[in-house]
């Protein structure tokens, strides 16, 4: 298609998905999307054409059911803001989960490791403990009991003497 013959930008149903509309800058689409209007944005646009067609004497200020197709529009879009935050947290922490996952694979083998290390040089220095505190207390059965003997020999030679 030739650029003289594309259409004039404006909203035009999305090619991509027809139950919404998407604006064409005249050349190519944007991103901007929106769901198509409501019976009642149609019928104020067209009454608005009307009105513009046949200048009126009446007053600026919007009619109550102009003020309710807006506030109908404007819960649209809240709703639509809503969804897509809620959608953006959800995407949100599925990535942290990701992320978070991701490292423990890659962190938590070596923090594993390193704590099995250290468990075997804790075990290894318990042993080692143990081990003294046996021969701490085998050496010092063995000296006192060589110390009462000397004492009692010593005895026995006062006494002989």
């Amino acid at each position: 298609m030739r650029l003289e013959d594309a259409p004039p930008a404006g909203w035009y149903p999305d090619p991509e998905r027809g139950d919404r509309l998407r604006w064409w800058e005249g050349d190519d689409w944007s991103d901007v999307r929106r769901p198509p209007p409501t019976a009642g944005e149609v019928e104020a646009v067209q009454r608005s054409d009307r009105e513009r067609e046949a200048p009126s004497t009446r007053s600026m200020l919007p009619r109550p059911d102009q003020v309710r197709d807006r506030a109908g529009e404007a819960e649209q879009i809240v709703s639509q803001v809503r969804n897509a935050a809620r959608e953006e947290v959800a995407r949100a922490a599925t990535e942290l989960t990701r992320r978070a996952q991701s490292t423990f694979d890659q962190y938590g083998a070596v923090v594993i490791g390193f704590l099995r290390r250290v468990w075997r040089w804790a075990r290894a220095a318990i042993v080692v403990a143990a081990v003294l505190v046996v021969a701490w207390y085998v050496l010092q059965f063995i000296a006192q009991a060589a110390f009462l003997d000397w004492i009692g020999d010593r005895i026995d030679n006062l006494l002989a003497n």
